[in-house]
Protein backbone atom coordinates (compact mmCIF):
# COMPACT_ATOMS: atom_id res chain seq x y z
CA UNK A 1 0.00 0.00 0.00
CA UNK A 2 2.78 2.51 1.00
CA UNK A 3 4.58 2.07 -2.31
CA UNK A 4 1.34 2.67 -4.62
CA UNK A 5 0.80 5.72 -2.57
CA UNK A 6 4.53 7.00 -3.17
CA UNK A 7 3.78 5.85 -6.96
CA UNK A 8 0.89 7.94 -7.49
CA UNK A 9 2.85 10.60 -5.61
CA UNK A 10 5.79 10.65 -7.31
CA UNK A 11 2.84 10.70 -10.55
CA UNK A 12 1.50 13.80 -9.42
CA UNK A 13 4.08 15.60 -9.15
CA UNK A 14 5.94 14.86 -12.13
CA UNK A 15 2.43 15.26 -14.41
CA UNK A 16 2.39 19.10 -12.53
CA UNK A 17 5.48 19.78 -13.51
CA UNK A 18 5.15 18.38 -16.79
CA UNK A 19 2.22 20.10 -17.20
CA UNK A 20 3.02 23.57 -16.50
CA UNK A 21 5.70 23.39 -18.55
CA UNK A 22 4.32 21.81 -21.73
CA UNK A 23 1.75 24.51 -21.34
CA UNK A 24 3.93 27.30 -22.32
CA UNK A 25 4.18 25.28 -25.63
CA UNK A 26 0.54 24.69 -26.40
CA UNK A 27 1.16 21.29 -26.00
CA UNK A 28 -2.23 19.61 -24.41
CA UNK A 29 -1.85 18.44 -20.85
CA UNK A 30 -2.79 14.88 -21.99
CA UNK A 31 0.77 14.39 -23.48
CA UNK A 32 1.94 15.62 -20.64
CA UNK A 33 0.48 12.70 -18.64
CA UNK A 34 1.66 10.27 -21.25
CA UNK A 35 5.07 11.42 -20.80
CA UNK A 36 4.96 11.51 -17.43
CA UNK A 37 4.15 7.90 -17.33
CA UNK A 38 7.17 7.45 -19.61
CA UNK A 39 9.49 9.07 -17.52
CA UNK A 40 7.89 7.34 -14.15
CA UNK A 41 8.64 3.51 -15.71
CA UNK A 42 11.82 4.46 -17.88
CA UNK A 43 13.78 6.64 -15.86
CA UNK A 44 12.69 6.72 -12.16
CA UNK A 45 11.58 2.83 -12.17
CA UNK A 46 8.30 1.42 -11.21
CA UNK A 47 7.30 -1.68 -9.63
CA UNK A 48 5.09 -4.06 -12.07
CA UNK A 49 2.47 -4.81 -9.93
CA UNK A 50 2.48 -1.02 -8.50
CA UNK A 51 2.03 -0.18 -11.98
CA UNK A 52 -0.76 -3.28 -12.43
CA UNK A 53 -3.09 -1.00 -9.31
CA UNK A 54 -2.76 2.42 -11.03
CA UNK A 55 -4.10 0.26 -14.14
CA UNK A 56 -7.41 -0.75 -12.21
CA UNK A 57 -7.72 2.40 -10.56
CA UNK A 58 -6.93 4.58 -13.85
CA UNK A 59 -9.58 2.50 -15.74
CA UNK A 60 -12.48 4.73 -13.70
CA UNK A 61 -11.04 7.15 -16.01
CA UNK A 62 -12.47 5.36 -18.95
CA UNK A 63 -15.62 5.27 -17.10
CA UNK A 64 -16.29 8.61 -16.23
CA UNK A 65 -15.62 9.83 -19.51
CA UNK A 66 -17.90 7.26 -21.16
CA UNK A 67 -20.52 8.55 -18.79
CA UNK A 68 -20.01 12.33 -19.49
CA UNK A 69 -20.26 11.79 -22.64
CA UNK A 70 -23.15 9.59 -22.54
CA UNK A 71 -24.97 12.91 -20.58
CA UNK A 72 -24.41 14.90 -24.31
CA UNK A 73 -26.17 12.04 -26.23
CA UNK A 74 -29.60 13.95 -26.20
CA UNK A 75 -31.90 12.82 -28.36
CA UNK A 76 -33.13 16.54 -29.12
CA UNK A 77 -29.05 17.40 -29.88
CA UNK A 78 -28.40 14.40 -32.02
CA UNK A 79 -32.08 15.01 -34.14
CA UNK A 80 -30.28 18.86 -34.36
CA UNK A 81 -27.11 18.11 -35.76
CA UNK A 82 -28.63 15.03 -37.83
CA UNK A 83 -26.58 15.54 -40.74
CA UNK A 84 -23.09 16.39 -39.39
CA UNK A 85 -23.96 13.46 -36.61
CA UNK A 86 -24.83 10.44 -39.24
CA UNK A 87 -24.23 11.23 -42.62
CA UNK A 88 -20.60 13.11 -42.35
CA UNK A 89 -19.83 11.19 -39.27
CA UNK A 90 -21.51 7.62 -40.85
CA UNK A 91 -19.55 8.15 -43.78
CA UNK A 92 -16.16 9.19 -42.07
CA UNK A 93 -16.33 6.14 -39.40
CA UNK A 94 -17.34 3.07 -42.06
CA UNK A 95 -14.63 4.59 -45.21
CA UNK A 96 -11.54 4.71 -42.25
CA UNK A 97 -12.70 1.30 -40.57
CA UNK A 98 -12.69 -0.14 -44.11
CA UNK A 99 -9.80 1.93 -45.74
CA UNK A 100 -7.04 1.20 -42.22
CA UNK A 101 -8.47 -2.53 -42.15
CA UNK A 102 -7.33 -3.18 -46.07
CA UNK A 103 -4.38 -1.39 -45.71
CA UNK A 104 -3.50 -3.41 -42.89
CA UNK A 105 -4.63 -6.46 -44.19
CA UNK A 106 -3.18 -6.57 -47.83
CA UNK A 107 -0.50 -3.91 -47.59
CA UNK A 108 0.87 -5.45 -44.24
CA UNK A 109 -0.13 -8.30 -44.57
CA UNK A 110 -1.98 -8.76 -40.88
CA UNK A 111 -4.59 -11.13 -39.99
CA UNK A 112 -8.28 -9.68 -40.81
CA UNK A 113 -8.57 -10.10 -36.96
CA UNK A 114 -6.00 -7.41 -35.93
CA UNK A 115 -6.81 -5.21 -39.27
CA UNK A 116 -10.09 -4.66 -38.22
CA UNK A 117 -8.88 -3.50 -34.54
CA UNK A 118 -6.68 -1.01 -36.24
CA UNK A 119 -9.10 -0.06 -38.70
CA UNK A 120 -11.77 0.47 -35.80
CA UNK A 121 -8.98 2.48 -33.62
CA UNK A 122 -7.74 4.78 -36.52
CA UNK A 123 -11.19 5.64 -37.40
CA UNK A 124 -11.30 7.81 -33.73
CA UNK A 125 -10.35 11.12 -33.64
CA UNK A 126 -9.03 13.27 -30.34
CA UNK A 127 -12.46 14.75 -28.79
CA UNK A 128 -10.51 15.79 -25.83
CA UNK A 129 -7.88 17.70 -27.62
CA UNK A 130 -9.99 19.14 -30.37
CA UNK A 131 -13.19 20.22 -28.47
CA UNK A 132 -10.84 22.26 -26.13
CA UNK A 133 -8.92 23.97 -28.49
CA UNK A 134 -11.87 24.39 -30.55
CA UNK A 135 -13.58 26.14 -27.66
CA UNK A 136 -10.61 27.73 -26.41
CA UNK A 137 -10.42 29.88 -29.96
CA UNK A 138 -13.68 30.11 -30.15
CA UNK A 139 -14.10 28.46 -33.62
CA UNK A 140 -16.51 25.57 -32.32
CA UNK A 141 -19.32 27.95 -33.87
CA UNK A 142 -17.37 28.00 -37.77
CA UNK A 143 -18.95 26.00 -40.16
CA UNK A 144 -15.52 24.03 -40.23
CA UNK A 145 -16.03 23.85 -36.34
CA UNK A 146 -19.41 22.41 -36.40
CA UNK A 147 -18.86 19.19 -38.77
CA UNK A 148 -15.83 19.00 -36.88
CA UNK A 149 -17.85 18.69 -33.40
CA UNK A 150 -21.01 16.36 -35.43
CA UNK A 151 -17.83 13.56 -36.66
CA UNK A 152 -16.55 13.68 -32.81
CA UNK A 153 -20.20 12.98 -31.66
CA UNK A 154 -20.84 10.08 -34.45
CA UNK A 155 -17.04 8.43 -32.95
CA UNK A 156 -18.44 8.99 -29.58
CA UNK A 157 -21.22 6.76 -30.42
CA UNK A 158 -19.54 4.25 -32.25
CA UNK A 159 -17.34 3.42 -29.11
CA UNK A 160 -19.70 1.15 -28.03
CA UNK A 161 -19.78 -1.26 -31.00
CA UNK A 162 -16.50 -1.45 -31.36
CA UNK A 163 -15.98 -2.40 -28.04
CA UNK A 164 -18.40 -5.27 -28.44
CA UNK A 165 -16.73 -6.50 -31.26
CA UNK A 166 -13.46 -6.29 -30.01
CA UNK A 167 -15.58 -8.83 -27.43
CA UNK A 168 -16.28 -11.36 -30.30
CA UNK A 169 -13.56 -11.35 -31.88
CA UNK A 170 -11.33 -11.68 -28.57
CA UNK A 171 -13.72 -14.59 -27.50
CA UNK A 172 -12.31 -17.98 -28.67
CA UNK A 173 -13.98 -20.44 -26.41
CA UNK A 174 -17.16 -20.35 -28.36
CA UNK A 175 -18.94 -19.76 -31.74
CA UNK A 176 -19.72 -16.61 -33.20
CA UNK A 177 -23.04 -17.37 -33.49
CA UNK A 178 -23.61 -18.60 -29.63
CA UNK A 179 -21.94 -15.18 -28.46
CA UNK A 180 -23.90 -13.01 -30.66
CA UNK A 181 -27.11 -14.60 -29.13
CA UNK A 182 -25.78 -14.48 -25.61
CA UNK A 183 -24.78 -10.55 -26.17
CA UNK A 184 -28.40 -9.74 -27.73
CA UNK A 185 -30.14 -11.40 -24.31
CA UNK A 186 -27.76 -9.77 -22.19
CA UNK A 187 -28.00 -5.86 -23.73
CA UNK A 188 -31.41 -6.60 -23.95
CA UNK A 189 -31.64 -7.42 -19.94
CA UNK A 190 -29.22 -4.47 -19.91
CA UNK A 191 -31.54 -2.25 -21.55
CA UNK A 192 -34.99 -3.43 -19.39
CA UNK A 193 -32.98 -2.79 -16.40
CA UNK A 194 -31.61 0.35 -17.39
CA UNK A 195 -34.83 1.87 -18.54
CA UNK A 196 -37.12 0.65 -15.87
CA UNK A 197 -34.71 2.52 -13.62
CA UNK A 198 -34.40 5.12 -15.57
CA UNK A 199 -38.28 6.13 -16.07
CA UNK A 200 -39.52 5.10 -12.88
CA UNK A 201 -37.06 6.00 -9.93
CA UNK A 202 -33.58 7.82 -11.70
CA UNK A 203 -35.30 11.09 -11.01
CA UNK A 204 -37.45 10.54 -7.90
CA UNK A 205 -34.36 9.35 -6.46
CA UNK A 206 -32.03 12.50 -7.59
CA UNK A 207 -35.13 15.14 -6.34
CA UNK A 208 -35.03 13.12 -2.47
CA UNK A 209 -31.13 13.56 -2.79
CA UNK A 210 -31.28 16.93 -3.87
CA UNK A 211 -33.77 18.08 -1.34
CA UNK A 212 -31.77 17.00 1.38
CA UNK A 213 -29.93 20.27 0.35
CA UNK A 214 -26.12 18.42 1.33
CA UNK A 215 -23.87 18.62 -1.43
CA UNK A 216 -21.30 15.68 -1.10
CA UNK A 217 -24.66 13.43 -1.07
CA UNK A 218 -25.40 14.45 -4.28
CA UNK A 219 -22.25 13.40 -5.73
CA UNK A 220 -22.28 10.46 -3.70
CA UNK A 221 -25.58 8.93 -5.70
CA UNK A 222 -24.03 10.29 -9.23
CA UNK A 223 -21.06 8.40 -8.52
CA UNK A 224 -23.00 5.50 -7.56
CA UNK A 225 -25.10 5.39 -10.26
CA UNK A 226 -22.19 6.28 -12.61
CA UNK A 227 -20.03 2.75 -11.27
CA UNK A 228 -23.69 0.61 -10.62
CA UNK A 229 -24.21 0.82 -14.21
CA UNK A 230 -20.95 0.15 -14.94
CA UNK A 231 -21.10 -2.86 -12.88
CA UNK A 232 -24.51 -4.14 -14.10
CA UNK A 233 -23.02 -3.93 -17.87
CA UNK A 234 -19.43 -6.09 -16.64
CA UNK A 235 -21.72 -8.16 -14.96
CA UNK A 236 -23.86 -9.02 -18.10
CA UNK A 237 -20.60 -9.42 -19.98
CA UNK A 238 -19.93 -5.94 -21.42
CA UNK A 239 -17.37 -3.40 -20.83
CA UNK A 240 -16.99 -1.27 -17.82
CA UNK A 241 -17.18 1.67 -20.07
CA UNK A 242 -20.95 0.92 -21.85
CA UNK A 243 -22.59 0.52 -19.11
CA UNK A 244 -21.45 4.01 -17.71
CA UNK A 245 -22.39 5.51 -21.11
CA UNK A 246 -25.94 4.16 -20.81
CA UNK A 247 -26.36 5.55 -17.13
CA UNK A 248 -25.00 8.79 -18.46
CA UNK A 249 -28.15 9.07 -21.28
CA UNK A 250 -30.95 8.14 -18.65
CA UNK A 251 -29.43 11.17 -16.41
CA UNK A 252 -29.43 13.53 -19.24
CA UNK A 253 -33.63 12.84 -19.93
CA UNK A 254 -33.68 14.47 -16.11
CA UNK A 255 -33.30 17.61 -14.97
CA UNK A 256 -30.52 17.18 -13.19
CA UNK A 257 -28.42 16.60 -16.37
CA UNK A 258 -25.84 19.87 -15.85
CA UNK A 259 -25.40 19.55 -11.98
CA UNK A 260 -24.50 16.28 -12.26
CA UNK A 261 -22.16 17.01 -15.40
CA UNK A 262 -21.07 20.03 -13.38
CA UNK A 263 -20.08 17.28 -10.03
CA UNK A 264 -19.18 14.72 -12.24
CA UNK A 265 -15.98 16.14 -14.34
CA UNK A 266 -13.59 17.03 -11.35
CA UNK A 267 -13.81 13.24 -11.05
CA UNK A 268 -13.35 12.41 -14.80
CA UNK A 269 -10.29 14.58 -15.78
CA UNK A 270 -8.39 13.34 -12.59
CA UNK A 271 -8.90 9.66 -13.37
CA UNK A 272 -8.59 10.08 -16.99
CA UNK A 273 -4.72 12.00 -16.46
CA UNK A 274 -4.19 9.27 -14.40
CA UNK A 275 -5.46 6.76 -17.17
CA UNK A 276 -3.03 8.68 -19.86
CA UNK A 277 -0.17 8.01 -17.19
CA UNK A 278 -0.68 4.30 -17.41
CA UNK A 279 -0.61 3.87 -21.28
CA UNK A 280 3.18 6.42 -20.76
CA UNK A 281 4.12 3.30 -18.44
CA UNK A 282 3.66 0.49 -21.30
CA UNK A 283 6.10 2.57 -23.67
CA UNK A 284 8.78 1.45 -23.91
CA UNK A 285 11.70 4.31 -24.42
CA UNK A 286 14.15 1.97 -26.21
CA UNK A 287 11.71 0.64 -28.61
CA UNK A 288 10.81 4.52 -29.92
CA UNK A 289 14.04 4.90 -30.37
CA UNK A 290 15.49 1.90 -32.11
CA UNK A 291 11.98 2.45 -34.16
CA UNK A 292 11.88 6.62 -34.33
CA UNK A 293 11.75 6.54 -38.22
CA UNK A 294 8.95 4.09 -38.70
CA UNK A 295 6.99 6.11 -35.49
CA UNK A 296 6.87 9.42 -37.31
CA UNK A 297 6.45 7.87 -40.69
CA UNK A 298 3.44 5.96 -40.02
CA UNK A 299 1.99 8.72 -38.25
CA UNK A 300 2.48 10.86 -41.22
CA UNK A 301 1.09 7.93 -43.58
CA UNK A 302 -2.18 7.90 -41.09
CA UNK A 303 -2.91 11.75 -40.66
CA UNK A 304 -1.75 12.31 -44.67
CA UNK A 305 -4.43 9.74 -45.81
CA UNK A 306 -7.31 10.14 -42.60
CA UNK A 307 -7.31 14.18 -43.63
CA UNK A 308 -7.52 12.69 -47.85
CA UNK A 309 -10.36 10.66 -46.64
CA UNK A 310 -11.90 13.18 -44.55
CA UNK A 311 -11.88 15.90 -47.27
CA UNK A 312 -13.03 13.46 -50.09
CA UNK A 313 -16.00 12.85 -48.20
CA UNK A 314 -16.98 16.10 -47.32
CA UNK A 315 -16.21 18.15 -50.47
CA UNK A 316 -19.51 16.18 -51.62
CA UNK A 317 -21.66 18.30 -49.14
CA UNK A 318 -19.29 21.41 -48.79
CA UNK A 319 -16.82 23.71 -50.50
CA UNK A 320 -13.19 23.01 -50.54
CA UNK A 321 -11.93 25.48 -47.77
CA UNK A 322 -14.38 24.02 -45.07
CA UNK A 323 -14.04 20.23 -46.48
CA UNK A 324 -9.82 21.01 -45.70
CA UNK A 325 -10.15 22.85 -42.67
CA UNK A 326 -12.32 20.19 -41.13
CA UNK A 327 -9.95 17.33 -42.19
CA UNK A 328 -7.14 19.01 -40.77
CA UNK A 329 -8.84 19.43 -37.46
CA UNK A 330 -9.80 15.53 -37.06
CA UNK A 331 -7.06 13.86 -38.80
CA UNK A 332 -5.11 12.82 -35.40
CA UNK A 333 -6.01 9.64 -33.84
CA UNK A 334 -7.81 10.11 -30.66
CA UNK A 335 -7.31 8.94 -26.88
CA UNK A 336 -10.11 5.98 -26.90
CA UNK A 337 -7.32 4.33 -29.87
CA UNK A 338 -5.37 3.15 -26.45
CA UNK A 339 -8.21 1.69 -24.59
CA UNK A 340 -8.69 -0.41 -27.95
CA UNK A 341 -4.62 -0.94 -28.89
CA UNK A 342 -4.70 -2.01 -24.94
CA UNK A 343 -7.78 -4.52 -24.10
CA UNK A 344 -6.49 -5.91 -28.45
CA UNK A 345 -2.71 -6.76 -26.67
CA UNK A 346 -4.14 -7.89 -23.63
CA UNK A 347 -6.48 -10.71 -25.76
CA UNK A 348 -3.87 -11.68 -27.89
CA UNK A 349 -5.35 -9.59 -30.84
CA UNK A 350 -2.44 -7.36 -31.37
CA UNK A 351 1.03 -7.92 -31.33
CA UNK A 352 2.89 -6.03 -28.99
CA UNK A 353 5.57 -4.22 -31.12
CA UNK A 354 2.94 -3.46 -33.02
CA UNK A 355 1.01 -2.04 -30.36
CA UNK A 356 3.72 -0.04 -29.00
CA UNK A 357 4.50 1.62 -32.89
CA UNK A 358 0.68 2.46 -33.17
CA UNK A 359 0.35 3.75 -29.77
CA UNK A 360 3.55 5.52 -30.47
CA UNK A 361 1.77 7.50 -33.51
CA UNK A 362 -1.14 8.08 -31.88
CA UNK A 363 0.45 10.15 -29.17
CA UNK A 364 2.97 11.90 -32.20
CA UNK A 365 -0.06 12.98 -34.03
CA UNK A 366 -1.56 14.02 -30.51
CA UNK A 367 1.14 16.68 -29.82
CA UNK A 368 0.69 17.82 -33.61
CA UNK A 369 -2.43 18.31 -33.63
CA UNK A 370 -2.74 22.38 -31.26
CA UNK A 371 0.06 23.67 -33.25
CA UNK A 372 -2.19 22.54 -36.64
CA UNK A 373 -5.60 23.85 -34.89
CA UNK A 374 -3.51 27.13 -34.16
CA UNK A 375 -2.70 27.96 -37.82
CA UNK A 376 -5.26 26.35 -39.36
CA UNK A 377 -5.64 29.53 -41.83
CA UNK A 378 -2.72 30.03 -42.67
CA UNK A 379 -2.33 26.04 -43.65
CA UNK A 380 -5.45 26.36 -45.73
CA UNK A 381 -4.93 29.90 -47.41
CA UNK A 382 -1.32 28.51 -48.29
CA UNK A 383 -2.37 25.20 -49.90
CA UNK A 384 -5.85 26.21 -51.50
CA UNK A 385 -4.10 29.44 -52.28
CA UNK A 386 -7.31 31.47 -52.22
CA UNK A 387 -10.93 31.18 -50.13
CA UNK A 388 -13.79 29.57 -51.41
CA UNK A 389 -16.52 32.70 -50.80
CA UNK A 390 -19.65 30.34 -50.89
CA UNK A 391 -18.73 28.04 -48.34
CA UNK A 392 -16.99 30.60 -45.76
CA UNK A 393 -18.26 30.82 -42.05
CA UNK A 394 -19.11 34.57 -43.07
CA UNK A 395 -20.21 34.90 -46.78
CA UNK A 396 -18.45 38.80 -46.41
CA UNK A 397 -15.38 40.16 -45.04
CA UNK A 398 -16.39 41.88 -42.22
CA UNK A 399 -13.34 44.38 -42.90
CA UNK A 400 -15.64 46.38 -45.81
CA UNK A 401 -18.94 46.33 -43.32
CA UNK A 402 -19.57 49.92 -42.12
CA UNK A 403 -23.13 51.37 -41.21
CA UNK A 404 -25.08 48.05 -42.09
CA UNK A 405 -27.44 46.32 -40.35
CA UNK A 406 -27.41 43.26 -38.37
CA UNK A 407 -30.02 40.57 -38.49
CA UNK A 408 -30.50 37.99 -35.54
CA UNK A 409 -32.16 35.43 -36.47
CA UNK A 410 -33.46 33.44 -39.68
CA UNK A 411 -37.36 32.63 -39.20
CA UNK A 412 -39.90 33.61 -41.56
CA UNK A 413 -39.87 36.93 -39.97
CA UNK A 414 -36.30 37.40 -40.38
CA UNK A 415 -36.30 36.15 -44.16
CA UNK A 416 -38.80 38.75 -44.67
CA UNK A 417 -36.29 41.05 -42.93
CA UNK A 418 -33.44 40.14 -45.02
CA UNK A 419 -35.52 40.15 -48.60
CA UNK A 420 -36.70 43.84 -47.57
CA UNK A 421 -33.21 45.07 -46.98
CA UNK A 422 -31.91 43.10 -49.98
CA UNK A 423 -34.38 45.19 -52.18
CA UNK A 424 -33.62 48.61 -50.85
CA UNK A 425 -30.08 47.83 -51.39
CA UNK A 426 -29.50 48.08 -47.73
CA UNK A 427 -26.35 46.60 -46.91
CA UNK A 428 -26.29 43.52 -43.84
CA UNK A 429 -25.44 40.78 -42.38
CA UNK A 430 -27.55 37.57 -40.81
CA UNK A 431 -26.44 36.11 -37.39
CA UNK A 432 -28.23 32.80 -37.38
CA UNK A 433 -27.66 29.76 -34.66
CA UNK A 434 -30.14 26.99 -36.12
CA UNK A 435 -27.25 25.11 -38.94
CA UNK A 436 -30.50 23.69 -41.33
CA UNK A 437 -31.31 27.69 -41.44
CA UNK A 438 -27.54 28.56 -41.83
CA UNK A 439 -27.18 26.19 -44.84
CA UNK A 440 -30.15 27.35 -46.65
CA UNK A 441 -29.25 30.74 -46.06
CA UNK A 442 -25.94 29.97 -47.58
CA UNK A 443 -27.73 28.04 -50.62
CA UNK A 444 -29.87 31.36 -51.19
CA UNK A 445 -26.22 34.07 -51.34
CA UNK A 446 -27.18 35.83 -48.02
CA UNK A 447 -24.72 37.08 -46.20
CA UNK A 448 -24.25 35.04 -43.25
CA UNK A 449 -22.52 34.21 -39.63
CA UNK A 450 -23.40 30.88 -38.16
CA UNK A 451 -22.97 31.29 -34.53
CA UNK A 452 -24.95 31.88 -31.21
CA UNK A 453 -25.59 36.14 -31.67
CA UNK A 454 -25.64 36.24 -27.63
CA UNK A 455 -21.50 35.41 -27.95
CA UNK A 456 -19.69 38.82 -28.29
CA UNK A 457 -17.30 37.05 -30.49
CA UNK A 458 -20.09 36.34 -32.75
CA UNK A 459 -21.57 40.11 -32.92
CA UNK A 460 -17.86 41.55 -33.53
CA UNK A 461 -17.64 39.12 -36.65
CA UNK A 462 -20.76 40.31 -37.72
CA UNK A 463 -19.14 44.07 -37.45
CA UNK A 464 -21.15 45.14 -34.03
CA UNK A 465 -18.66 48.85 -33.73
CA UNK A 466 -19.68 49.72 -36.98
CA UNK A 467 -23.34 48.53 -37.58
CA UNK A 468 -26.23 51.41 -37.57
CA UNK A 469 -28.39 48.56 -36.14
CA UNK A 470 -29.67 45.36 -34.91
CA UNK A 471 -32.67 43.84 -35.79
CA UNK A 472 -33.68 41.45 -33.57
CA UNK A 473 -35.64 38.62 -35.25
CA UNK A 474 -36.45 36.35 -32.47
CA UNK A 475 -39.41 35.70 -30.49
CA UNK A 476 -38.46 34.54 -26.85
CA UNK A 477 -38.18 37.55 -24.98
CA UNK A 478 -35.87 36.09 -22.43
CA UNK A 479 -33.80 35.85 -25.42
CA UNK A 480 -34.26 39.34 -26.67
CA UNK A 481 -33.47 41.14 -23.34
CA UNK A 482 -30.36 39.08 -23.10
CA UNK A 483 -29.02 40.11 -26.39
CA UNK A 484 -30.01 43.47 -26.11
CA UNK A 485 -27.71 43.70 -23.10
CA UNK A 486 -24.65 41.71 -24.75
CA UNK A 487 -25.51 44.25 -27.80
CA UNK A 488 -25.39 47.18 -25.65
CA UNK A 489 -22.21 46.15 -23.70
CA UNK A 490 -20.32 46.01 -27.14
CA UNK A 491 -21.22 49.09 -28.64
CA UNK A 492 -23.92 51.60 -26.28
CA UNK A 493 -24.70 53.32 -29.43
CA UNK A 494 -25.91 51.21 -31.70
CA UNK A 495 -30.21 51.25 -32.26
CA UNK A 496 -31.58 47.61 -31.65
CA UNK A 497 -34.89 46.83 -32.81
CA UNK A 498 -37.09 44.42 -32.04
CA UNK A 499 -40.81 42.73 -31.60
CA UNK A 500 -42.21 41.98 -29.18
CA UNK A 501 -46.04 41.15 -27.36
CA UNK A 502 -46.11 43.99 -25.08
CA UNK A 503 -43.80 46.67 -24.18
CA UNK A 504 -45.03 46.29 -20.26
CA UNK A 505 -42.96 42.85 -20.35
CA UNK A 506 -39.57 44.35 -20.98
CA UNK A 507 -37.41 45.37 -17.70
CA UNK A 508 -37.00 49.37 -16.47
CA UNK A 509 -33.27 48.94 -17.16
CA UNK A 510 -34.29 48.23 -21.39
CA UNK A 511 -35.21 51.49 -23.26
CA UNK A 512 -38.09 50.00 -25.13
CA UNK A 513 -38.34 53.19 -27.86
CA UNK A 514 -37.28 50.96 -30.72
CA UNK A 515 -38.78 47.88 -29.33
CA UNK A 516 -42.54 47.94 -31.30
CA UNK A 517 -45.86 45.40 -30.68
CA UNK A 518 -46.25 42.26 -32.23
CA UNK A 519 -49.14 43.28 -33.53
CA UNK A 520 -48.55 46.48 -34.83
CA UNK A 521 -45.21 45.23 -36.59
CA UNK A 522 -44.12 44.69 -39.98
CA UNK A 523 -40.92 43.44 -41.29
CA UNK A 524 -40.76 46.68 -43.61
CA UNK A 525 -41.36 48.77 -40.80
CA UNK A 526 -38.14 47.46 -38.79
CA UNK A 527 -36.12 47.91 -41.85
CA UNK A 528 -38.08 51.58 -42.14
CA UNK A 529 -37.00 52.24 -38.81
CA UNK A 530 -33.36 50.55 -38.51
CA UNK A 531 -32.46 53.11 -41.10
CA UNK A 532 -33.58 56.40 -39.67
Amino acid sequence: MEQVILMMLATGVVAVILGIILKRFDVPPIVGYIVSGIILVNIIGSNVEDSHVLDQIAEFGIVFLMFTIGLEMRLENLIQMRKQVFVYGGLQVALSVLFFTLISYFLFSLDIKTSMVIGAALSLSSTAIVLKILNDTNKITNYYGQNSLGILIFQDLAVIPFLLVLTILSSSGSSVSSLLVNIFFSGLVLLIVMIIFGKYFLNHILKLVSKADTHELFIMIVLIIAIGASFLAHYLGFTYSMGAFIGGMLIAETHYKHQVEADLIPFRDLFLALFFVTVGMQIDIQFFISNIMEVFGLTLIIMVFKGLLIFGIMSFFVGKRVAFETSLTISQVGEFSFVVFTLATQNTLLDANIGQLLTLSVIISMVLTPFVLKNIGFITNSILMKKDASSEIINTSKESLKEHIIVCGYGSFGKQILLNLKNDNIEHIAIIDNYEFFENALIHGEKVIFGNPAQKHILEEAGILKAKAVIIALHDIDSIILLSHTIKDINSKVKILAKVTKKSVLPDNIDSEDFVDIYDCTAEMLVERSMK
